[in-house]
């Protein structure tokens, strides 16, 4: 099927979903993830139902006004030129619709947040993002602006496709900050692999039972293949897209300072990560890996994505938050290397971390969220922004049901435009990947449905009162959290230096003002 018919597919699979619970993960250089359109667009089985946000009347509104250039921001890697092509193709349809043109810039993981934070700080001109991070400080920082009085005009297919409930995680203090992304909104804890080295080895990956099984595998593996690191790092975070999640609740900030060390546990008590039982027996395992040569040397400062490293041959596993499809996507994003998962954990709801933004230095929010909307309903536009430029980045292979594979000789180092599907605004409306799995939204209901809720869901933590002591406690987390975290570091050694930095850093206050109101939130919210 043609891109209409692919969105009326995607749209009725998340019809019967009724937009249910998901949350999202996933990082590497190159990965994808999706989750559920909207009412509002799911009107029309066609394809043509308001697929341009309304835009007869939206269209008029906007050539009354001057014309503008919307900035638009996101992170991956692609090619001067080839950004310039999508740009012109966007806005080809832009220029009708909203009386713009669009100018997408991308950039590469490693320096994504430090060009975004600076360009922020600045006050540069930027209409349009999506972060790797929580929003909370933005918000504080005055740097981005609220959205919801704008959504019901604006943003129509995606007002009309959400309820109450999927607004939680995008609002800030009363007031909807956030544009979220039609992806996953859950994921579980997982250890990636090569499946061509367990099939040679004979490793049973569906049923590996514990840590230390994987431990024994891990050794098999180094015998086996020395020109191969058995774990790798993604450009020196241990455990995926969200630095140090490895099962904690952050509970209302990223800055996985003070955490809930269980997120389901109805008593709700907030400790410092690291004076907590999980993150000494991560550290202590992580240390016993790396004695033993499972680790690569210096992974907390590589700077190589962990699909870079697998692509290239010199990796067999890697840690990362996962969801259904996660084994497909990475095989993609890792330049074809078929790649298998061990799953541990519990399922855990997020609500959809994921979420685009307009800054306050925004010349145009109205034309923003509006083209946000083109990017979430029009799957012209949204498989231009996910895959790039027919015949040059993709090529279809099968016309009738809309799959697309890389064009022959390129691969998604080669490319010149990565896939980072599962943080455009909603990837259920375009094309299906080669190999995709086409029962796969059916698969997130089921696994949205099985995740489990943390009791802190929809808190966010304010963090004035005790910024100072926050950076001062970031200043200490760098220091030594990466490597330990990496087996760089001996747990016994330095964990205690790291808590007795962190209390004079302030931890306890800052444990102490986010159990306040996170009390207070649970109070307010115990009928709900």
């Amino acid at each position: 099927m043609k891109l209409k018919k692919c969105m009326a597919l995607g749209l009725a699979a998340v019809m019967t979903a009724s937009f249910v619970l998901g949350c999202g993960g996933g990082s590497g250089d190159e990965t994808q993830a999706p989750a559920g359109d909207g009412a509002s667009a799911a009107s029309d089985a066609s394809g043509d139902a308001s697929a341009d946000g309304g835009s007869g009347d939206l269209s008029e509104y906007f050539h009354s006004k001057d014309h503008y250039t919307l900035k638009v921001m996101a992170f991956g890697d692609a090619d001067t030129d080839m950004l310039e092509k999508i740009s012109a193709a966007l806005s080809e349809i832009t220029e009708e619709k909203l009386n713009c043109d669009v100018e997408l810039t991308r950039i590469g993981f490693a320096s994504y947040m430090q060009q975004l934070n600076l360009m922020l700080s600045s006050g540069d001109e930027l209409d349009l993002f999506v972060p790797m991070a929580d929003a909370t400080d933005y918000v504080t920082a005055g740097q981005i602006q609220p959205v919801g009085e704008l959504l019901e005009k604006f943003a129509p297919n995606l007002y009309n496709s959400l309820d109450e409930r999927d607004w939680a995680p995008q609002t800030f203090v009363g007031e909807i900050y956030g544009l979220p992304v039609n992806s996953e909104k859950a994921s579980v804890l997982g250890f990636g692999m090569r499946k061509d080295v367990c099939d040679e080895l004979g490793i049973d990956y569906e049923n590996i039972g514990s840590m230390d099984e994987l431990h024994d595998i891990l050794v098999q593996v180094k015998e086996a293949h020395p020109e191969m690191y058995p774990i790798v790092s993604n450009a020196g975070s241990m455990f995926g897209s969200d630095v140090f999640r490895i099962g904690q609740d952050s509970c209302g900030d990223t800055y996985n300072l003070a955490v809930l060390e269980d997120p389901f546990d109805e008593e709700a008590k907030v400790v410092s990560l690291y004076e907590t039982d999980l993150f000494r027996e991560t550290c202590e395992r992580m240390y016993q890996w790396s004695q033993e040569g499972l680790i690569m040397p210096d992974a907390s400062t590589n700077t190589d994505g962990c699909n870079t490293l697998m692509a290239a041959g010199k990796a067999f596993g890697y840690f990362q938050h996962m969801k259904p499809g996660w084994e497909r996507e990475q095989t993609t994003s890792n330049g074809g290397v078929e790649t298998v998962a061990w799953r541990y954990g519990i399922p855990t709801y997020n609500g959809g971390s994921m979420a685009w933004f307009v800054p306050t230095a925004s010349g145009d929010p109205e034309r923003a969220v509006a083209f946000f909307d083109l990017m979430y309903s029009d799957p012209t536009v949204a498989n231009l922004v996910i895959n790039g430029i027919e015949g040059e980045t993709y090529v279809v292979v099968d016309e009738e049901q809309g799959i697309i594979n890389y064009p022959e000789g390129k691969d998604a180092t080669t490319v010149g435009y990565s896939r980072q599907a599962w943080a455009w605004p909603n990837q259920q409306i375009g094309y299906f990947w080669e190999g995709d799995d086409l029962t796969l939204w059916d698969q997130y209901k089921e696994f949205h449905e099985s995740s489990q809720t943390p009791v802190s869901y929809g808190f966010k933590f304010d963090s004035t009162m005790v910024m100072n002591q926050i950076t001062a406690c970031n200043n200490v987390l760098e220091k030594y959290v990466p490597a330990l975290l990496c087996g760089s570091l001996d747990p016994d050694e330095t964990i205690p230096v790291l808590n007795e930095e962190m209390k004079a850093a302030g931890i306890d206050d800052i444990v102490a003002e986010k159990q306040a109101q996170l009390d207070e939130y649970l109070a307010a919210n115990s009928g709900n």
